[in-house]
């Protein structure tokens, strides 16, 4: 073998080094259909469907918090200091992020209530409306798409959750300092139809210079 050094070895490349500037989480009614593509064939990002609705501005320190949490039974065995066996037993994703913008979507995703229900008082615009008693759980299609880079060149990164629900509640808290919103916990379940929990992407013009360093083959014409 010839000799090298460990700074060719380490094959380090700093442009894959990828930092989500700018990100949005977007939600549609349980089984709406993903689009096929999120680019075009330049590299562009295309519009979503209709009925994938932003949450808005979130929380810029929070961002959007993604975690997984895998569960194994380890088999040990008399004398070994390993086990010997190790099978996964659980797998799951949650995202977290804290919406700060009041809209039907937002007051739907923090109360449970059915907004689609509740229309505002036509004189006065007074909008006034129960929190469900009887808790009725709610699943969403997610989206969410972040973009590295500028403007001429961005790289987006996307996360496919077929079927979504609000799975934790932090609270709001009234202050004269902070604004009035509450961070959530969306859980990922995967959906039959799809075939899965989550998925993940990347696309834009400035991905596409990437591609042939990242060792992700292309598909042939």
């Amino acid at each position: 073998m010839p000799a090298t050094n460990l700074m060719l070895l380490k094959d380090a490349q700093r442009e894959l080094l990828l930092k989500p500037l700018d990100a949005a989480v977007f939600l549609a009614p349980w089984y709406t259909p993903v689009p096929a593509d999120f680019t075009d064939p330049t590299g562009a990002l295309q519009t979503l469907p209709p009925a994938y609705k932003s949450v808005g501005l979130i929380d810029k320190k929070a961002g959007v918090a993604f975690a997984r949490n895998v569960t194994a039974a380890p088999i040990e065995s008399y004398g070994e200091l390993e086990p010997s066996r190790n099978d996964i037993t659980g797998d799951s994703t949650t995202i977290e992020f804290e919406p700060q913008q009041i809209n039907a979507l937002t007051l739907a995703l923090t109360t449970s209530a059915n907004l689609d229900q509740v229309k505002a008082k036509a004189a006065s615009g007074e909008v006034f409306f129960a929190q469900p008693s009887s808790e009725q759980i709610t699943y969403y299609s997610a989206i969410i798409i972040a973009k590295d880079g500028n403007d001429a060149a961005p790289i987006y990164v996307f996360k496919v959750l077929p079927k979504v629900a609000v799975t934790k509640y932090a609270g709001e808290q009234w202050t004269a300092t902070n604004i009035m919103s509450q961070k959530l916990t969306l859980s990922a379940f995967k959906d039959d139809t799809a075939g899965y929990a989550v998925a993940h992407g990347f696309g834009g013009t400035g991905w596409k210079k990437l591609l042939a360093k990242t060792g992700i083959a292309t598909a042939s014409a």
